[in-house]
C-alpha cells in the first residue's frame, strides 16, 4: 500500500487540500529532479521516493514520465499564462498589458527552471518532439496569441501604426526581450542574472519596439 495512501484509505476519500499538497509535492520533486538530472536520467521511481509518494500514487496521476514532465512546464509557466489572460472588459492599456507579459517571460526564462527547461527541450527535442510541442502549444503560442490581440487592440485604438501585423509584431517582441538571453543562458554564459540589469535590459529592448510600431 503507498505511503500516501494510508490515511486517506482509513478515512475515505482525500479531501481537496490533501490531494492539493500531494501534487504540489509530486510536482515540486520532478521539477528539481528535471533541473538537476535532466529529462532522460531521472525516473518515475527516483521522483516518487523523493516525493515521499508510492509509484502507484504517481502513475495514478501521470501515467508517463512524459506526462509528468509537461505538468512540469505547464506548471512552472502557471503565472505567466495567468497574467497573459485578456480581459477584454478591463483592458483599457493594451501596450501596458503587452509590457507586462513581454517583461514576465524574460523573468521566467532567467529563472534557473526556466533555463534548465530549455534544455532539456533541446537535449530531447529530437527523441521525444511531443515535449516540445506541448511546451509551443501551452506556453509560446498562448503567449504570442494574447500579445497579438493586444497588439491588435492597440492598433485599433490608434496607438500603433495600422500597417503594424499584430502577430509578426508579437514574435518579433518576444525574440527581442528574450531570444538574445536565452542564446546567452544555454551557453552557459552568466546573463542577466541580476534583476536591476534585467530591467535595464528589458526597458532599452521596449523602447527600441516602441519605435518601431507607435503611431506617430
Amino acid at each position: 500500500m503507498d505511503r500516501s495512501e494510508t490515511v486517506v484509505r482509513r478515512t475515505g476519500r482525500p479531501d481537496a487540500r490533501a490531494t492539493e499538497i500531494l501534487n504540489r509535492n509530486i510536482l515540486r520533486t520532478a521539477t528539481r529532479l528535471f533541473v538537476e538530472q535532466g529529462y532522460s536520467a531521472t525516473s518515475m521511481e527516483q521522483i516518487a521516493a523523493g516525493a515521499a509518494a508510492g509509484k502507484q500514487t504517481i502513475y495514478r496521476r501521470y501515467p508517463s514520465k512524459e506526462v509528468l514532465f509537461n505538468a512540469v512546464v505547464s506548471d512552472m509557466s502557471e503565472h505567466l499564462l495567468r497574467s497573459a489572460v485578456v480581459d477584454e472588459g478591463a483592458d483599457r492599456d493594451p501596450l501596458g498589458r503587452v509590457r507586462d507579459i513581454a517583461r514576465a517571460a524574460l523573468d521566467l526564462i532567467s529563472s534557473a527552471e526556466g533555463i534548465a527547461i530549455y534544455r532539456i527541450l533541446i537535449s530531447e527535442a529530437q527523441r521525444f518532439p511531443s515535449l516540445v510541442d506541448h511546451t509551443m502549444a501551452n506556453i509560446a503560442e498562448p503567449v504570442e496569441r494574447t500579445i497579438a490581440n493586444l497588439l491588435r487592440a492597440a492598433r485599433k485604438s490608434g496607438a500603433i501604426r495600422r500597417d503594424v501585423n499584430p502577430e509578426d509584431a508579437a514574435r518579433t517582441l518576444m525574440g527581442m526581450t528574450t531570444g538574445w538571453h536565452i542564446c546567452q543562458s544555454l551557453l552557459g554564459r552568466r546573463a542577466l542574472a541580476e534583476f536591476n540589469e534585467r530591467r535595464a535590459y528589458f526597458d532599452g529592448a521596449w523602447s527600441i519596439f516602441l519605435d518601431g510600431v507607435i503611431a506617430r
